[in-house]
Parts: structure tokens; sequence; C-alpha cells
């Protein structure tokens, strides 16, 4: 006898596109010229894919008018993709 299943359903609070978009191009991203470096620190996934989180350590090179050098700034973002709901 087959077994019926039925994936489950999930939605997203914003677009699937610009989810998977955000969570490819965020590391290297042309479009931000201030992004100097990007390491990944910690990355989890679930077995099913439902929960992923990643833990970054990024790099900014900040070039300000007041300033006589550039500055270099370096903060930790964690991002959290869940099965229904998106959470930076």
């Amino acid at each position: 006898m087959v077994q019926k299943y039925q994936s489950p359903v999930r939605v997203y609070k914003h677009p699937f596109e610009l989810i998977m978009a955000y969570e490819r191009r965020f590391p290297t991203c042309p479009l931000i010229p201030m992004f100097g470096d990007s390491d990944t620190v910690n990355e989890f996934k679930s077995e099913d894919g439902a929960i992923h989180v990643i833990e970054r350590r990024c790099k900014l090179d900040i070039d300000a008018v007041g300033l006589l050098k550039k500055e270099l700034i370096i903060l930790c973002r964690k991002t959290q993709f869940l099965g229904m709901y998106f959470a930076p």
C-alpha cells in the first residue's frame, strides 16, 4: 500500500526569493562598497532544513568626511532563517 505524504506549507513574512537572494549574496555583495570582508563564525542547519542560523563577523571600511584616515569597524551579525519566519 502506498502511503500519501503532503509536505508542510511554509509561510514567510518576506518573499521567498528575497530571503534566498539575501542568503546567497550577503558575504560578498558588490552593491555594498564599504563592506570589507565576512567570516562565518558559526553555522547551524537542522536536519529538515527548516532552521538555518548563521553567525558572521563582518568588517566595514568607513571613509567619513571629517576623518583624516579610514576607519575599520568589526561587527557580528546573527541571521536566523526559521521555517515560517525570517528573523534578523
